[in-house]
């Protein structure tokens, strides 16, 4: 994973960017699966916030922290998130998966 994400937008705006694709794409993915999800947009949203974002920032620091998250994310994301609805790469359905308790995993499991 690289930190150099260059960009005229603000570290904290290209996170709130890729953190709400990440969601949606997530919430895409369940019901795409057939899954109900009882999180809504800003419930996944929060959960990245806290969970992934707050990891880097404890274990990196502020500024490292925050350009290493938006990295994280935006690699969890296809690539074409600003001129197509969002999906998740394989990695970004792992890691959510992890982050919210395995919905994406058991619906995989019995879809096969």
């Amino acid at each position: 994973m690289t930190t150099n994400n260059q960009s005229c937008l603000p570290v904290e705006v290209r996170t709130a960017v890729y953190r709400r694709a990440v969601a949606q794409g997530y919430l895409t993915a369940c019901e795409r699966y057939g899954l109900d999800v009882a999180a809504s947009l800003d419930e996944v949203q929060m959960t990245i916030a806290l969970e992934l974002e707050g990891y880097y920032v404890r274990k990196y620091g502020p500024e490292n922290g925050m350009d290493m998250a938006c990295t994280m994310l935006s690699e969890m994301v296809q690539p074409d998130v600003l001129v197509a609805a969002p999906r998740l790469t394989r990695m970004g359905e792992t890691m959510m998966d992890e982050l919210l308790c395995g919905r994406l995993a058991a619906s995989k499991t019995t879809l096969h």
